[in-house]
């Protein structure tokens, strides 16, 4: 790995991390708005986008959209979308931190799980 794919690597956990941002943002938001229902959402739509954590969230998932860009004009996609998986372990660490949520064994083996399988792919992947 040379120091362009470095850099790289360095952008898609940026990115990556970001978009489990923008999921935790949302989650938090919805919190304060409520439950809603595909029938409901439309008309609380407004309300919902500009729901402070939301709208950062949207931010967030913006952001994390333009890096994407960026690396998967680097890297072959079917090396850098697996990495979009560490996302998953990151949004179970908000959710146990911040939101409270349960951290159980089955949630611990699927995100030991993820980044094996991650690390796997990242040592026989090409960019």
């Amino acid at each position: 790995m040379n120091f362009t794919d470095f850099r790289t690597l360095g952008l898609a956990l940026i990115s990556i991390a970001l978009g489990a941002t923008g999921q935790f943002l949302f989650r938090a938001g919805m919190l304060k708005v409520g439950k809603v229902t595909l029938q409901t959402i439309w008309s609380q739509l407004f309300q919902i986008i500009f729901t402070p954590a939301i709208f950062l969230g949207f931010l967030c998932f913006g952001l994390s959209s333009i890096l994407w860009l960026i690396i998967i004009s680097r890297w072959q996609l079917s090396f850098a979308y697996p990495l979009v998986a560490l996302g998953y372990v990151l949004v179970i660490a908000y959710g146990t931190v911040f939101l409270q949520e349960t951290l159980d064994l089955p949630r611990i083996i699927g995100s030991l799980f993820i980044v094996s399988g991650v690390g796997i792919l990242g040592l026989t992947g090409k960019f």
